[in-house]
């Protein structure tokens, strides 16, 4: 025992230690809420007790509303990733819903959850639906992980697939999953909840919520109308959590940021752009909301700069007083004190041709490949296996992004495609199977909306690679390198 003694003494001088934020305060706990498939400009922020989400709103006003938050993707898991690691894909390296390989965070990726479990948070999850599951490798470091990792069945007909009643679920039991977890809980604790309702209709609404809605008596109401009354629903949600909360005595002494993974096209991405789904990268598709609120962020605040998603983990570390490893996000702390801050550039990809759960590629050729960069107010949605139809908009002439003017400026597209070329983000060629499928996904994601591909089938070959210069534009070389005229890097272009 004597030798014991102090051993023990050591480790509870150490986890007391790590319990408590530099200076000698105790760490918040953290909240981070994503909410899939949820638009900006679908979400009144700025009213506090009306419009569509007053709860939300409540919330911003409390601490700061982000107005111009960019995501890194317009597809659940590749934006997630992006969240959770402060990395862009090319970095965490999940590109894709589902391939051969590709659709899972690789093990040497760190995320939040990683660095809270280290500094001696407590970590857990509570999803509502299966595209954040540990299928694509969000279960790593957390403790309590409620997703929707199903077993591979045998069914009736002889077809292995996922249990897909189980792979969704609605707001209110979310809510209460989360609540439960968090009363037998001690702190510091980092939650993660992901809501899910907005992005389809598969689980609707309660009924008595719906007879007090827009759509009350619509037996098929339109798409639009059913967006709308499911964010309010999910706003309704998040506000019978606050109040759990409350109730519990963790509101006041917990960090929170809530955004979305991606947005949706709807009727107006429709009549803008052909398209009211996701996984374009128009700003429909990936302006998120962004809210964040704790006990030492100002309130009442407003921030119009152009944000990403990827700034949200090590602004989370930051306020915790918690260290990470290294991201290509930047702590959003200056800009919510008030503070001088650089100017961030924006980056997204889609690699839809690649994705085998996809049929973006065959009904729209030119959405086979996207990279955006957005350098305020310039965005640039570079198509590498179509340059000529790649598009450049001033968003805050046409947010709308109605009007391309990348025949108007092109030293514009010079410049945020060297940044792009520097980034190196490409994909020219299908992920490889690694043996590591599931049988049945494809079916199952399939069934929740994502319009998957039957499975085992092969992704579409795309087009036949070429390298060229940014500086020589005729110049076509058969593998990445240098351009032999000037040295600069060369990047990929399709040439069929």
């Amino acid at each position: 025992m004597r030798l014991r003694l102090p051993l023990l003494s050591v480790l509870t001088l150490c986890l007391a230690a790590c319990s408590r934020a530099p200076g000698g305060g105790q760490h918040p706990n953290v909240l981070l809420i994503t909410l899939d498939t949820t638009r900006s400009d679908h979400l009144d922020l700025g009213q506090v007790g009306a419009g569509r989400s007053p709860n939300l709103a409540a919330i911003a006003a409390e601490g700061v509303w982000c107005s111009n938050a960019v995501s890194a993707s317009a597809l659940t898991p590749v934006s997630h990733a992006s969240i959770l690691t402060g990395e862009f894909p090319y970095h965490h390296g999940l590109r894709v819903l589902y391939a051969g390989s590709g659709y899972r965070l690789p093990e040497d990726r760190p995320t939040l959850a990683t660095a809270f479990k280290a500094a001696g948070y407590h970590t857990g999850a509570v999803h509502s639906a299966f595209p954040v599951s540990g299928f694509f490798g969000f279960d790593r470091d957390f403790d309590h992980f409620d997703s929707f990792d199903g077993a591979i069945e045998k069914r009736e007909d002889g077809f292995s697939g996922w249990d897909v009643q189980d792979l969704q679920r609605r707001s209110d039991e979310t809510t209460e999953r989360a609540l439960t977890y968090l009363r037998s809980t001690e702190g510091p604790w980092f939650l993660w909840i992901h809501y899910w309702d907005p992005h389809d209709g598969a689980l609707v609404p309660p009924r008595e919520f719906l007879a007090q809605s827009a759509i009350a008596g619509q037996a098929h109401p339109k798409v639009d109308d059913l967006y709308t009354v499911e964010v309010e629903y999910l706003d309704r949600e998040i506000g019978e959590l606050v109040t759990g909360l409350r109730a519990a005595g963790l509101w006041e002494k917990t960090l929170v940021a809530i955004t979305a993974d991606h947005g949706e096209g709807l009727s107006d991405g429709m009549r803008r752009h052909g398209w009211s789904f996701h996984r374009l990268l128009y700003q429909e598709q990936v302006h998120v909301p962004l809210i964040l609120r704790g006990p030492t962020i100002p309130k009442g605040g407003r921030v119009d700069a152009l944000v990403r998603t990827v700034d949200i983990a090590p602004t989370l570390l930051d306020y915790s007083g918690v260290p990470g490893p290294r991201s290509d996000g930047r702590s959003l702390r200056p800009l919510l004190e008030g503070r001088a801050d650089s100017s961030r550039i924006a980056y997204a990809d889609q690699v839809n041709a690649y994705d085998r759960n996809s049929r973006v590629a065959q009904r729209r050729p030119k959405a086979a490949f996207l990279n955006s960069i957005i350098d305020w107010p310039w965005k640039l949605i570079w198509r590498p296996h179509m340059p000529g139809s790649s598009e450049l908009f001033n968003l805050e002439e046409d947010p709308e992004e109605r009007t391309n003017r990348i025949t108007e400026h092109a030293e514009i597209v010079q410049r945020l495609l060297a940044d792009l070329i520097e980034r190196d983000p490409w994909v020219t060629a299908p992920f490889p199977d690694q043996g590591a499928g599931r049988a049945g996904v494809s079916s199952a994601l399939g069934a929740l909306g994502y319009g998957g591909a039957d499975e085992g089938e092969a992704p579409p070959a795309g087009p036949v690679w070429h390298y060229t210069c940014q500086r020589h534009p005729d110049l076509r070389e058969a593998a990445p390198g240098r351009c032999p005229r000037c040295g600069r890097p060369l990047f990929p272009i399709g040439d069929g």
